[in-house]
């Protein structure tokens, strides 16, 4: 199913469940919209039909999800690569860190997530603050380079879009903010691909 809009997704979908005697689906596709694992939790939700997201769109993990549905997704939450991180910053004892995000809905969630695992922690975390990004208004990128120069920590977790990714990335390679001494670790559910994030 390569046309993913939803009206043809949805259809196209409907069509196959109820000519065929189908036991499950096993999902993929090639883009990067949450709207595919919405629409598919919901098909999964009012069918009963089992529904498994193995990559793309499908894959970015939902939570929660529709009452009845029986949609499984292998990717991973931003709760879990957070998990994962933080487990990075203790081992290297990289206590000191900041964060910065995009508008990205779920931004608000991604820093009180971090302040939960800060503060139930016995680290000595030390979190230097939030620094939030509003790429859709400052196009060329001077005032995200001027935000970027006034985060005092070497670590940095962002949380953004890949798009986005690209234009942080992009303004902290002009501010001097990607070379050694300085550690960005990326965290989204809408990060994966065959494509490889821009090298700065």
């Amino acid at each position: 199913l390569n046309d993913t809009n939803p009206r043809s997704l949805i259809v196209r979908l409907c069509d196959v469940l109820s000519s065929l005697r189908i036991h499950g689906v096993v999902f993929e596709d090639d883009t990067r919209s949450e709207a595919v694992a919405q629409i598919l939790d919901f098909i999964s939700a009012q069918t009963s039909v089992p529904i498994i997201g193995v990559n793309g769109g499908s894959a970015i993990v939902l939570t929660p999800k529709e009452k009845g549905s029986t949609f499984l997704q292998l990717g991973s939450s931003t709760e879990q690569q957070l998990q994962v991180i933080f487990e990075v910053l203790e081992e290297y004892d990289w206590t000191a860190f900041a964060v910065v995000t995009t508008l990205l809905p779920g931004y608000e969630d991604f820093v009180d997530y971090v302040e939960v695992l800060t503060d139930s922690s016995f680290i000595g975390w030390e979190h230097r603050g939030v620094v939030t990004l509003n790429l859709t208004d400052d196009p060329e990128g001077a005032r995200t380079r001027r935000q970027l120069r006034e985060v005092t920590a070497q670590i940095r977790l962002l949380y953004c879009s890949r798009d986005e990714a690209e234009a942080v990335f992009r303004a902290a390679h002009d501010a001097g903010l990607t070379g050694p001494g300085y550690i960005w670790f990326v965290v989204g559910t809408n990060l994966g691909g065959s494509e490889q994030l821009p090298e700065h």
